[in-house]
C-alpha cells in the first residue's frame, strides 16, 4: 500500500516493490506505461484524509514526459548521426583517385606536368601575382595576374623557372600576394591534387582526404571535384 510518503513520491513506491525484471529491462528501467501503472496505484492506495493534489499529479507527468521525450530524442539524433557519418563515408572513398581543389598553398610538381590552383580574393585588387617558391625558399618564378575582382581567380604554372629552365620534380610553395587599398597582402590559395587515400579517423573523427601533394584536408574543405 502507498503511504504518505509515497504518495508523494511514485518513484519511491517502485523502490519498496519486490525487485523484479521485465525481458530486456532491468528495475531501474521505467518505461511510460510503467510509470501510468504507477500514478494509477497511487491513486486508489492514497489516504483518504490526504488525497493526492491533482496538480502534483500533472507537474510529476509532465517531467516524466519531457525526460522521456529526451531520451527518445537523444536516441534518434544518435542513430541520424551514425547514418550520416556512414554516408560521408561511402561518398569520401568515391574520390579516392579523383582530383579535387583544396585550400593549401603546397603543390607537387613533376616535370612535363602542370600545378594549378586558383587564388581566393575577398575583394577586388589592382595587382594580383603568383609566387613559385622552392623546397630551399628561394622564390624561382612570379607569375603576373593583373587587376581581378573580388572572387577565385585561376591560375597555372608550367613548370619554367624565371630563367627559362624547368624546375625539377619536388614540393614547391605557392603564394599569393594582391594589392588591395594601396597595400600588398596575401590572399589565400587553393591548389588542385589528387585523392590519395582516406583517413575514417582523422583528427575529431572527421573524414580526411590524404591527396598527393602531402596535404591533408577534412571532407568539408573541398571546394571542387574536378
Amino acid at each position: 500500500m502507498i503511504n504518505e510518503t509515497t504518495a508523494a513520491d511514485p518513484l519511491a513506491f517502485l523502490r519498496s516493490q519486490p525487485e523484479k525484471q521485465t525481458k530486456g529491462k532491468s528495475r531501474d528501467e521505467m518505461g511510460q506505461s510503467d510509470f501510468i501503472q504507477l500514478m494509477i496505484a497511487q491513486m486508489k492506495n492514497q489516504d483518504p484524509t490526504k488525497p493526492l493534489d491533482p496538480n502534483e499529479f500533472m507537474s510529476q507527468l509532465a517531467q516524466f514526459s519531457t525526460v522521456n521525450g529526451i531520451a527518445e530524442l537523444k536516441q534518434s539524433v544518435d542513430t541520424m548521426v551514425a547514418r550520416m557519418t556512414t554516408d560521408q563515408s561511402v561518398k569520401a572513398a568515391t574520390l579516392v583517385g579523383h582530383e579535387v581543389m583544396a585550400p593549401g598553398n603546397t603543390a607537387w610538381f613533376n616535370p612535363g606536368d602542370k600545378v594549378s590552383g586558383q587564388a581566393v580574393l575577398e575583394s577586388s585588387t589592382t595587382d594580383l601575382n603568383i609566387k613559385i617558391y622552392g623546397s630551399n625558399g628561394m622564390l624561382i618564378r612570379t607569375i603576373p595576374m593583373g587587376m581581378h575582382g573580388a572572387g577565385a581567380v585561376p591560375f597555372v604554372w608550367d613548370g619554367f623557372r624565371e630563367d627559362g629552365k624547368v624546375a625539377p620534380q619536388g614540393s614547391y610553395r605557392i603564394v599569393a600576394e594582391a594589392v588591395m587599398d594601396d597595400r600588398t597582402v596575401q590572399v589565400p590559395v587553393q591548389t588542385r591534387a589528387r585523392v590519395t587515400s582516406v583517413d575514417l579517423n582523422g583528427n575529431g573523427g572527421d573524414l580526411t582526404l590524404n591527396l598527393s601533394n602531402g596535404q591533408s584536408v577534412s571532407l568539408d574543405q573541398i571546394d571542387q571535384i574536378l
